[in-house]
C-alpha cells in the first residue's frame, strides 16, 4: 500500500516524533503554510521521547525554567506556559519536571495546524536527488521530498563481560528505562548501578520513588557523579576567547586563567554555551581525539549539572551510605543464587561485588552502526549515510545536512539531536535542539519557498494555551 501525497504541496518526512522531530514539526508549520508535515513515530503521543516520557516527577529539568524555552526569539516562553498550566510560582530558576516540559512540547504541536503523524516506525528509505522512499513497518511507503532523522538516542552499547545467565536471570538489565527493569525487587535488596552520569541519578531516583530501601552501590571509571546547579553571577565575557589556540591545552588554561581571575568556575563553563560547538570545530581532530580521552568525563561533570533538588538527595545518600561508589573498570556481570556477581577491575586489583539487581546506566550509545536500527544499518549499507569523523553518530553539515560515504551532502536528508554529536560536542540539551530545529525547518522552508526562507523573528507569539498537568 502507498501512502500518497496530497495535492501538489511538498512532503516533508520526520522520522522521529521526540523533542527534536516535534520542534522540527513546529518550526516548519510556522515557516511554510503549505507544505505537508508528516511525523513517523511509533508511540502514540508526540513530543514526549524517551527522556520526558518518564512517569516520575522526581526527574527534573537539568536546566532552569528561564533558559528553556522552545522558541529561541522568546525566551520566557516556557516559563509563562510552566507558570499558566503547572506552577504560578515558577521563576526562571525553577527546575520543573522532565515529564512537565514534555507536555509543553506536546501543546505546541496541538497549535500547529494540519501535521500528520503515522503511528508506526520507518524500517528502510531509498534517497535520489530530490526525493525519497520511506518504507513503513505497516507494509505502506510514503514519497518525502526531504527527510528529517530525528531518532533520538539508542539504548546503551553492550558492556563487556556480562554473562547470558545474568541476563536470563533478570539479574542484569541493559535498558535503565523500561518499567520491567525494577519490577519484582525487594525493597532492602543491594542493587549495583554501573555509570555514575545523569542516567545513574535517574534509576537513583526511580528507586527510592518505588519504595526501594537497600544500599546502591554506583559503578565508574571516575567514580564522580555530576556537580549541582546553584545561581551565579553571569560572566561578562567568554572563558575562552575567540582566538585562543584551537588545542586541547590551550582551552584548558585560558578556562583555568579565567577561573583564577574571578570568574566563578559555573559562569566560566556557561559563558562558553554561545561558542562550545564553535571551539570543538575548530580543534584539529586528533585534538579532538584527545579531548575524548582526557577531556570528556570532566566536561560532562561540570558541564551536566544536577537540579539542587536532586543535588540535594543524592549528596544526603552519600552521607548516610544508603548510596555509594565505586571506582573501577567493569570487568564482568554473572548470576548467582541471589542475583549477580559484579567483577571490578581498580588499581589496586580486583574486587567484587553482590547484588540482587545491575542496572546498566552508561547512557546512549552513539556507535550508531551497532544500535541495531534497521533503518541506520540499511543507510550505512547504501552509503547514504556515514559515521561523525571520530567514528560515532552521524557526519552532517554545520546545518544538519546529512553526509554520504563519498563526502557529499544531502539535498535531501538532514538530521538534528543526538545524531550530530558525531560532528558536534554539544547536541542533546535544549537549546542546542531547538536552535538546530529551527535552521533546519528555515533551510527546509527556503527551499520549498522557492528560496525564500522564514523570518521567525517577525511571527507573533504564541498565546499560552495547552492541557494542565497535574503537579
Amino acid at each position: 500500500m502507498h501512502v500518497a501525497a496530497v495535492g501538489s504541496a511538498k512532503t516533508v518526512a520526520i522520522i522521529g516524533g521526540g523533542v527534536s522531530g516535534a520542534l522540527t514539526a513546529f518550526h516548519l508549520r510556522r515557516s511554510s503554510k503549505d507544505v505537508r508535515i508528516v511525523i513517523v513515530d511509533p508511540r502514540p503521543e508526540l513530543g514526549l521521547g524517551l527522556a520526558y516520557s518518564t512517569p516520575s516527577l522526581r526527574h527534573l529539568l537539568n536546566v532552569p525554567a528561564g533558559k528553556i524555552s522552545a522558541l529561541p526569539n522568546e525566551p520566557e516562553h516556557f516559563l509563562r506556559w510552566l507558570q499558566v498550566n503547572h506552577d504560578a510560582d515558577a521563576t526562571p530558576m525553577t527546575f520543573a519536571p522532565r515529564a512537565v516540559f514534555g507536555r509543553y512540547i506536546h501543546s505546541l504541536l496541538t497549535q500547529a495546524a494540519h501535521i500528520e503523524h503515522l503511528q508506526t516506525a520507518v524500517t528502510d528509505l531509498t534517497v535520489t536527488d530530490s526525493s525519497a522512499t520511506l518504507l513503513l513497518r505497516d507494509s505502506t511507503s510514503l514519497q518525502a521530498d526531504f527527510v528529517v532523522l530525528a531518532t533520538g538516542n539508542f539504548d546503551p552499547a553492550a558492556l563487556p563481560g556480562i554473562e547470558p545467565a545474568a541476563v536470563e536471570s533478570g539479574a542484569y538489565w541493559h535498558n535503565a528505562w523500561s518499567d520491567a527493569t525494577y519490577a519484582n525487587l525487594q525493597a532492602d535488596a543491594p542493587v549495583t548501578l554501573i555509570g555514575t552520569g545523569l542516567t545513574g541519578v535517574d534509576v537513583v531516583l526511580r528507586l527510592r520513588e518505588l519504595g526501594h530501601r537497600g544500599v546502591i552501590t554506583a559503578v565508574s571509571r571516575h567514580g564522580v557523579f555530576p556537580n549541582r546547579h546553584t545561581e551565579y553571577t553571569p560572566a561578562d565575557r567568554s572563558a575562552i576567547p575567540a582566538k585562543t589556540l584551537a588545542t586541547c591545552v590551550s582551552y584548558l588554561r585560558a578556562l583555568r586563567a579565567a577561573i583564577a581571575s574571578g570568574m566563578e568556575w559555573r559562569a566560566a563553563i556557561d559563558s562558553l554555551r554561545a561558542t562550545t560547538n564553535e571551539l570543538w570545530l575548530a580543534l584539529p581532530l586528533e585534538e579532538q581525539k584527545r579531548f575524548r580521552r582526557h577531556l570528556q568525563r570532566r566536561w560532562d561533570v561540570v558541564r551536566h549539572r544536577m537540579a539542587p533538588p536532586i543535588a540535594d538527595l543524592i549528596e544526603t545518600e552519600l552521607a548516610v551510605g544508603t548510596l555509594r561508589i565505586e571506582e573501577g573498570h567493569l570487568a564482568g556481570v554473572d548470576a548467582e543464587t541471589e542475583g549477580a556477581k559484579v567483577t571490578l577491575r581498580a588499581a589496586g586489583g580486583q574486587s567484587v561485588l553482590h547484588a540482587a539487581r545491575v542496572i546498566n546506566c552508561t547512557g546512549p550509545s552513539m556507535n550508531y552502526r551497532r544500535v541495531g536500527s534497521p533503518l541506520l544499518n540499511s543507510l550505512f549499507a547504501q552509503g547514504v549515510i556515514s559515521s561523525g569523523p571520530l567514528g560515532g553518530g552521524l557526519n552532517s553539515t554545520r546545518h544538519g545536512a546529512l553526509i554520504d560515504a563519498q563526502g557529499q551532502a544531502s539535498s535531501v536528508l538532514f538530521n538534528l539531536g543526538p545524531g550530530r554529536l558525531g560532528t558536534l560536542i554539544e547536541s542533546i540539551a535544549i537549546p542546542e535542539i531547538r536552535q538546530q530545529a529551527v535552521e533546519v525547518a528555515t533551510i527546509v522552508a527556503g527551499r520549498i519557498n522557492a528560496g525564500s526562507p522564514a523570518v521567525l523573528a517577525r511571527q507573533a507569539p504564541l498565546q499560552m494555551t495547552g492541557s494542565l498537568v497535574a503537579a
